[in-house]
């Protein structure tokens, strides 16, 4: 086994937030770390060597403040009991996570759509730094009548239950 292969790749259940994670960089020995890791990704010029290539670039990495950001007082908001969301909200929350339910939702499901719920109803002092930005339509669809909308999606990976979310 080469000593840059992680021995135990799963590290949290997928019914809990994440409690650690590997934290891998290329050349370098994957490091265990505390907590869930940031949001990032990493940003390639097009231009730069070939994929597949020995000189293939790995690219800048590019921390996304906004998720994170948003993570963090999403937490906030639901330690405080969903502070601001409407009963209706509070009633689908609590029947979807209810004790005994037959297929519990993963983490990663309840929280893109308590994402989307803390972004249209969490209390303004939540949402205070947090501004997504709303989707422009063409000037010709403007001419036409068009306005701009605000539009949510959650990045979910494969197999981790997007189908459910919808």
């Amino acid at each position: 086994m080469s000593n840059f292969e992680v021995t135990e790749p799963i590290l949290n259940s997928p019914f809990e937030a994440p409690k650690e994670h590997w934290w891998i960089v290329e050349g370098e020995v994957p490091e265990r770390r505390p907590g869930r890791r940031f949001a990032h990704y990493f940003y390639r010029d097009p231009r730069s060597a070939a994929k597949g290539s020995a000189e293939a670039d790995v690219g800048t990495m590019i921390e996304l403040k906004l998720v994170t950001r948003t993570r963090e007082r999403l937490n906030a908001w639901r330690t405080a009991g969903y502070s601001g969301a409407s009963r209706t909200t509070l009633e689908l929350l609590a029947y979807w996570s209810r004790e005994g339910r037959r297929q519990p939702l993963f983490f990663a499901q309840r929280e893109a759509v308590e994402s989307v719920i803390f972004l249209a109803e969490a209390r303004p002092d939540y949402l205070q730094g947090i501004h997504v930005p709303r989707d422009e339509p063409s000037e010709e669809k403007k001419a036409d009548g068009h306005s701009a909308f605000v539009r949510y999606a959650c990045k979910m990976a494969t197999g981790s239950g997007k189908s459910t979310v919808m």
